[in-house]
């Protein structure tokens, strides 16, 4: 029962990497883009890693580890690039 729960919960991230590459192909902005690819991104991880944590409970102070890592930088990286967006469409140059 485990190893089945582990299998959707990962599926389901790979199904949301792929949604988010699919993302890129629209006629949108390439800062929305890049957003909708990062959140998506993000989320998809945290599908993966709680797979792997329910298969491999014993290894749970790494994949928390590898999870925290993700939801900061994930959160980071995209507060970075929406500042440099804004900064570019008002015309700043800070």
């Amino acid at each position: 029962m485990r190893i089945m729960i582990s299998i959707l919960l990962i599926s389901v991230g790979l199904v949301l990497w792929l949604w988010g590459s699919v993302q890129l192909l629209t006629k949108r902005k390439l800062l929305w883009k890049i957003h909708a690819l990062g959140a998506v991104d993000t989320i998809g991880t945290l599908f993966i890693l709680l797979g792997a944590l329910v298969q491999s409970l014993e290894n749970w102070p790494h994949i928390l580890l590898a999870a925290g890592a993700v939801i900061f930088w994930g959160t980071t990286f995209s507060f970075s690039l929406a500042r440099l967006g804004g900064n570019h469409k008002e015309g700043n140059s800070e």
